[in-house]
């Protein structure tokens, strides 16, 4: 038993960088904090809820970067729950004058597991009576119940990542290995697993001529596209970033079809980043899935007591911060 799918992609693409490629570990001196919760199509029972925590800091002896992370997913209302522990490491080569390039590998142990119990089969369903009898009770299916209902796999990731004061481009491989994670055990997906997901990002910095409450204002578009078991996908984004808030606008599509318009704000203080983003349904679902709600929150020490902030970054990732 295997899906074929697209793994849960963050739509806050600068709230979670390292999800998509292992080479934006480390864009800080100071240690970075990103806590990640995402719920889509709310208003369908079988609905996908997602949540990350990660820490990742760059170390200037080692022209390295590190970072930790835990991911959870609960997909089709819990039948399926995947538990990633994830490390990331990079390293930073300087090519000439402030252009770097940064190349990243990351390495996973996943546990999946398969609620068997809230699975519906076909000789379970009774014309009159849905997946119940007349009385309420669930119907018992035929089907075989797997000898394992929990995976165990590891899962590596590549990454490479040019970037420079104004610009940054990016490719990377999730599932490298292509682990097997089919619960059915029929030996039919050995040899050929895990879809590789492959992922290529663009982005800039523009700095805008005035201030707001005393901030520099930059502008930061972006461009992400997504490619895994035949599945292709494409997330433009702009945000105006004024220093103390934020706002920003995206639109998703699925080559077979629009998705989703995202709409995102954020608020910065101190060390902490707050960001919402909702992506509003234009595909055949409608707005009756309730869309999608991402809540995003990062701690940047880099504004702390405890660490001295450098004068300047000599990259475009503010908008990562």
């Amino acid at each position: 038993m295997q899906g074929i799918a697209q793994d849960p992609l963050f739509s806050q693409f600068h709230m979670a960088p390292m999800q998509f490629n292992p080479a934006f570990a480390g864009n800080t001196y100071a240690p970075l904090i990103h806590l990640n919760s995402r719920m889509q199509w709310p208003s369908i029972d079988l609905a996908y809820n997602t949540v990350s925590l990660s820490y990742d800091q760059f170390f200037k002896k080692y022209n390295s970067g590190l970072g930790f992370a835990v991911f959870n997913d609960r997909a089709g209302n819990g039948i399926i729950n995947t538990l990633r522990m994830e490390s990331y490491y990079s390293y930073s080569l300087r090519i000439k004058d402030d252009n770097y390039v940064k190349m990243g590998l990351g390495f996973s142990l996943v546990q999946k597991r398969l609620n068997w119990q809230k699975l519906i089969f076909p000789d379970q369903l009774d014309p009159a009576y849905g997946s119940t009898d007349k009385n309420g009770d669930k119907l018992i299916s035929g089907e075989l119940q797997p000898d394992n209902l929990t995976l165990f796999y590891p899962d590596i990731s590549v990454g490479i990542l040019y970037y420079s004061p104004d610009f940054y481009a990016g490719i990377s491989i999730a599932h490298g290995n292509t682990p097997d994670d089919d619960f059915l055990n029929t030996g039919i997906n050995d040899a050929i697993g895990l879809s590789n997901r492959y992922t290529a990002q663009i982005g800039a910095q523009f700095s805008l001529p005035y201030t707001f409450l005393h901030k520099t204002t930059f502008l930061s578009p972006s461009l992400l596209y997504a490619r895994q078991a035949n599945l292709n996908q494409i997330n433009g984004n702009l945000i105006l970033d004024m220093g103390t808030i934020y706002a920003g606008v995206g639109y998703r599509y699925v080559f077979e079809n629009p998705d989703a318009v995202i709409m995102s704000v954020g608020f910065q203080n101190g060390l902490y980043k707050i960001g919402y983003s909702y992506d509003l349904t234009v595909s055949k679902l409608t707005t009756g899935s309730g869309g999608s709600h991402e809540l995003g929150l990062i701690i940047n020490f880099d504004h702390s007591e405890w660490f001295e902030k450098p004068n300047r970054y000599s990259d475009c990732f503010e908008v990562f911060r």
